[in-house]
């Protein structure tokens, strides 16, 4: 064989040697590329297989503990593991916020956030180390709504005289709020913009002395939740002259919204609703979503809401998100243009 004939020879044999390593290695490339995509759908639904954490960033026994806990007794049986609550609270929420910004991105570790956790917070709260985006919208759980009410022995009947007696009295009518920058100081602000008035604001350290005060009519007028409006207002202890809702709400359907009475501005609720880290695989995050949202819709959660005067709220996490941006921008107008802080 002639040199010539001798190197093409090896060169052929070489360049097949050399396909069939690249073919066997790509042979095993798809082999191993098969096994991830079988696993993945796998692990997608292995989770959870271990408890969860939801962090409540108030103390122990208020309203938000309440529903937190009614939530996750459900959501617990959802899932087939449990969700335990820790009690995380402090700064106005930012601290079991904080929290759950800074913690493993694995779907374990969830928030059960107010809407002052990101509506009011970055508006107020220089010191906060956290913010939306930080966070993945998981489900909405509930809407608070919220009533405006007067001591028994105001002047007042309904809303029209008390706007003309807020009117010939201006700065004279005392309105609780549960503490500077707190929603109910922001409702309270959103009825006296929407009825043209001014009311002076008397700030409590939360609800309960708010409420005390009313009853003593030390105060003249308060936006509450429904949890001490129902039974106040049907005991006579204080009146309720109209709700902040859309519409008129089972608990008070006596009571008329502002909005059938002519003031469409005054609108509003707080509401709770379950955030996760940003950056939780997506699985883990469609599967508590879809699990929370059927809790939410079901019958029994609802008749469980109904005492404490919450609303079942579902919405998906796309809606969840823009709701949260909605609020936010329109809170933050509002407490710029009224000069709210927080001493």
């Amino acid at each position: 064989m002639s040199f010539q004939a001798k190197a093409q020879w090896t060169g052929a044999k070489g360049e097949n040697v050399s396909n069939n390593k690249k073919g066997r290695w790509f042979a095993i490339a798809a082999v191993l590329a098969a096994s991830l995509f079988a696993i993945a759908p796998g692990q997608a639904q292995q989770y959870p297989d271990r408890n969860i954490t939801m962090v409540v960033p108030f103390p122990p026994g208020g309203t938000t503990d309440i529903v937190a806990r009614i939530l996750t007794e459900q959501l617990s049986a959802e899932l087939g593991k449990q969700v335990v609550i820790e009690n995380r609270g402090g700064a106005s929420t930012s601290i079991g916020a904080q929290v759950v910004a800074g913690a493993d991105k694995d779907g374990y570790t969830l928030l059960f956030a107010s809407a002052t956790t990101f509506t009011t917070n970055p508006h107020l709260l220089a010191s906060i180390k956290y913010k939306l985006e930080d966070f993945a919208p998981v489900a909405m759980v509930v809407k608070v709504p919220f009533a405006f009410v007067v001591k028994k022995d105001f002047p007042a009947a309904d809303v029209a005289a008390f706007r003309a007696y807020a009117l010939a009295n201006p700065s004279k009518v005392n309105n609780a709020t549960n503490g500077p920058g707190s929603t109910v100081h922001l409702m309270g602000e959103i009825v006296a913009r929407g009825l043209g008035v001014k009311l002076q604001h008397v700030h409590y350290r939360g609800a309960a002395p708010a409420m005390n005060d009313m009853l003593a009519g030390i105060v003249d007028s308060n936006v509450e939740a429904l949890t001490n409006t129902v039974p106040n207002h049907k005991a006579g202890m204080y009146r309720a002259l109209a709700v902040l809702s859309e519409e008129r709400l089972p608990q008070l359907p006596d009571v008329p919204t502002f909005k059938e009475l002519g003031f469409p501005s005054i609108v509003g609720a707080t509401w709770f609703a379950v955030f996760a880290p940003a950056g939780t695989p997506q699985p883990a995050l469609d599967r508590l979503s879809a699990a929370i949202t059927r809790i939410v819709k079901t019958p029994e959660f609802a008749k469980k809401m109904e005492p404490i005067g919450n609303q079942p709220w579902p919405m998906t996490p796309a809606e969840l998100e823009t709701h949260v941006k909605s609020e936010r921008d329109r809170l933050g107008k509002l407490i710029r243009e009224a000069n709210i802080a927080v001493d």
